[in-house]
């Protein structure tokens, strides 16, 4: 069995942007990246730290009524970089807060994630 030998990453999606979350969930269904989505943060960390399954995926998508509360919480909690997609959000990154379009974040990911 292949180890995963890079960090997961957590995209936060705020529920305010619709239209961008449709778009962005269709773009993972078509990338390279294992991909699973999450409710809640505690949903999300069960995901990336779950070692029953075969294979942990490259991204959780994390749905959140808004990327600025639950920022603290996700950062808090987990080592993994955090890519959100925020609702009048702040632009550019701070720690490992990279708020994101996706062109952004597709480059954020390729950093993240290596080809493999």
């Amino acid at each position: 069995m292949d180890k995963q030998k890079h960090v997961p990453v957590i995209v936060l999606l705020d529920k305010q942007v619709s239209g961008e979350r449709t778009e962005i969930r269709e773009w993972f269904e078509n990338s390279r990246f294992a991909t699973c989505e999450a409710t809640n943060v505690f949903e999300a960390l069960e995901q990336l730290s779950d070692f029953t399954i075969e294979t942990r995926p490259d991204v959780v998508l994390l749905n959140v009524d808004c990327c600025d509360d639950e920022m603290s919480m996700v950062e808090n909690m987990s080592d993994v970089p955090v890519v959100a997609f925020p609702h009048g959000g702040r632009p550019g990154a701070t720690g490992k807060y990279f708020n994101a379009n996706i062109g952004k974040m597709v480059s954020r990911l390729n950093e993240l994630i290596p080809y493999h």
